[in-house]
């Protein structure tokens, strides 16, 4: 009996075979998740206006550059009461709004050559991947932390100490825990104005404020904070805004990040660190589509490059409540003296 095989059955196949464009995409959407993974600003991050960064994805199908985000004023009105008309005297609606545009960003390396690639048993083409990932995430750490400390508006500001304004802060105008009093009760101040808090199971309406390593120091030196400390664990801390907390204090969240921005605008030029109290709604991140990552060769395919893109937008919630003046909707900049002079 003659046997025959079809030699094609043992031929190995790869999905870089039959369709090298799903490997690309899956590249893509694995780097940019590990680098939203290494963003300080991921905990915080949610598809409703219960998050503090308010993720909007309208634009990843829509066409498009920029998303408008509407906010309905609360009714002013008091109302009609007994058998008064109230046909004709019906409150209008109104509505404020802002707008986030959104931009291509991107970032690639290229690998020298083979005989580079040769000498080292690194794998060159594997840390691309990792070095793209560690730079989109502090890319969108740095991009958050200036919109959101950026031309914070008068009324969402707090200056630690004695001083009244970020020119005359000093060395002594430390930060603590009275300050995150100061700010939960700013925020609250007003009903129709007021930084509206995020619901956290187990613990219930709160707010977060974020610290720089050098005014966290200050503050761990704090009677008051520490006094808090004895009696700030609370259930429901599994919840993701819980990682890396400092601690609780007055129902606030306190969490350090090195990436706080730091002014050398104080009194003599002394550092400022810009801490910030968030609510819901502080930021907006807007998504433009989906990430893009690409590969190419150079010089006669000796050389290796890879490339990593995205489409999105981040801004600072602002609305005009009084239809003229601009005021941040989410986020107090508490100012005070920081780095190593405060120690």
């Amino acid at each position: 009996m003659e046997l025959k095989f079809n030699l094609q059955l043992f031929v190995d196949t790869g999905i870089s075979d039959v369709a090298p464009e799903l490997v690309m995409e899956g590249w893509a959407k694995d780097t940019w998740e590990s680098g939203l993974q290494k963003s300080f600003f991921e905990k915080f991050m949610g598809n409703n206006a219960e998050s503090i960064i308010h993720v909007k994805e309208e634009l990843k199908k829509d066409a498009g550059d920029t998303i408008h985000i509407g906010l309905l004023m609360p009714l002013q009105g008091a109302g009609i009461y007994g058998d008064n008309t109230l046909e004709g005297n019906e409150e209008e609606m109104i509505y404020r709004d802002f707008s986030v545009k959104i931009d291509q960003v991107r970032n690639g390396v290229r690998i020298k050559g083979k005989m580079e690639e040769k000498r080292t048993q690194i794998n060159m083409r594997k840390d691309a991947k990792v070095a793209l990932s560690k730079w989109m995430g502090t890319n969108i750490d740095k991009t958050f932390f200036t919109k959101l400390s950026t031309n914070p508006t008068a009324d969402r500001i707090i200056y630690g100490g004695t001083a009244t304004s970020e020119s005359s802060i000093g060395t002594t105008d430390t930060f603590s825990a009275e300050l995150i009093r100061k700010a939960k009760l700013l925020a609250q101040a007003d009903e129709r104005t007021m930084v509206k808090p995020i619901n956290v199971e187990g613990i219930g309406d709160t707010y977060v404020m974020v610290v720089d390593q050098w005014q966290a120091h200050a503050l761990k030196k704090d009677p008051d904070w520490i006094e808090a400390q004895k009696f700030a664990n609370v259930r429901g801390d599994k919840n993701p805004i819980f990682s890396g907390k400092l601690g609780i204090y007055d129902g606030v969240i306190v969490h350090q990040c090195n990436r706080v921005i730091s002014t050398p605008t104080g009194n003599g030029g002394i550092p400022v660190g810009h801490a910030l109290f968030l609510g819901a709604q502080a930021g907006v991140f807007a998504l433009g589509g989906s990430p893009t990552w690409e590969e190419d060769t150079f010089d006669y395919k000796n050389k290796f490059g890879v490339s990593f893109g995205h489409i999105f937008g981040i801004e600072k919630a602002q609305f005009k409540y009084d239809g003229i003046n601009l005021t941040d909707f989410g986020v107090i900049n508490v100012l005070t003296s920081t780095g190593s002079s405060t120690i």
